[in-house]
């Protein structure tokens, strides 16, 4: 008799834990859902003609014209630049800025939570606090900053990605914190010093997370348009060159072939992560020593 209570309470457990994951895959399923028919959406959008998408915005289109995207890449421009120097503008900009701030990020959190120093619980509660100030608050300092730095509208804003925390810094001290202190006393040892033991030994076990730190960071970037468009006006990426194509054309705007550029630059997005996916969920779980 006393033992039956347990194996019910186990199947009780079991059978809301089956109800919650029930509720979750719906709520993911619907999710997903609205995203997916947003993009087909978009992309039958894309192959109308401008006639038709007003006769029949929500209907499949009746001649599918994929010159729409041929037209994107030459009439869709944003300061005198088109979609390929948009294109390249993007590439750069999320790059360049994704890999300054991992790197920075990395560096910074590998000194606190591996080095005992004054001052240390104090670093981690300022990168905690930091992000939580609004980013459009700080905009017209950072605007003031910039100025006097002589970096605006120039490819040296790339520097203020170098930052060291926010959400990498908290991610990578989490790893490291974790990370064994075993390595860096082998290599100190032989004989290495601080620097070569971060590099050679410590860094490349951290690189899965860097790596997938590095591909969040690089979309995020690339969907980025405010601070493109307040900073490097000269230099406009895709999502804020779209933009100001989008407010320059309002009345005679081609919607067409404005979600044709909105589909291609949407598509790196979608390749990174159709690549990459497995990389991004399985190195959170990377470790050091086993024990």
């Amino acid at each position: 008799m006393f033992k039956l209570k347990p194996l019910k309470r186990k199947m009780r457990s079991s059978k809301d834990f089956l109800i919650a994951k029930i509720v979750v895959f719906i709520l993911f399923a619907l999710y997903a859902f609205t995203l997916i028919f947003a993009m087909l959406w978009a992309f039958s959008a894309s192959l109308k003609s401008q006639n038709e998408f007003y006769e029949n915005i929500n209907g499949l289109p009746r001649e599918w014209l994929f010159s729409n995207y041929v037209t994107a890449f030459s009439s869709v421009q944003a300061n005198g630049n088109n979609m390929f120097v948009m294109f390249w503008n993007s590439v750069w900009y999320s790059c360049g800025g994704a890999a300054l701030g991992v790197f920075t990020s990395s560096v910074t959190a590998y000194v606190v939570a591996k080095y005992k120093f004054p001052g240390r619980g104090f670093i981690y509660g300022l990168a905690l606090v930091t992000m939580m100030i609004p980013i459009v608050g700080s905009f017209p300092s950072q605007y003031k900053v910039y100025t006097a730095l002589g970096i605006i509208d120039t490819p040296l804003l790339l520097i203020t990605k170098a930052a060291g925390f926010g959400f990498n810094f908290i991610v990578l001290f989490s790893f490291f914190k974790t990370l064994s202190w075993t390595y860096a006393e082998a290599g100190f040892i032989d004989g290495a010093s601080h620097l070569k033991v971060f590099f050679r030994i410590m860094l490349p076990q951290a690189l899965p997370v860097i790596g997938s730190l590095f591909m969040v960071a690089v979309v995020q970037l690339w969907n980025e348009y405010m601070e493109p468009n307040l900073f490097l006006q000269s230099y406009p990426t895709l999502s804020s060159g779209l933009y100001i194509f989008q407010l320059e054309m309002t009345r005679g705007i081609n919607y067409p072939v404005l979600f044709a550029g909105l589909i291609v630059s949407v598509i790196p997005v979608i390749i990174l992560f159709v690549c990459f996916q497995k990389t991004m969920m399985e190195s959170m779980s990377v470790g050091g020593i086993k024990g």
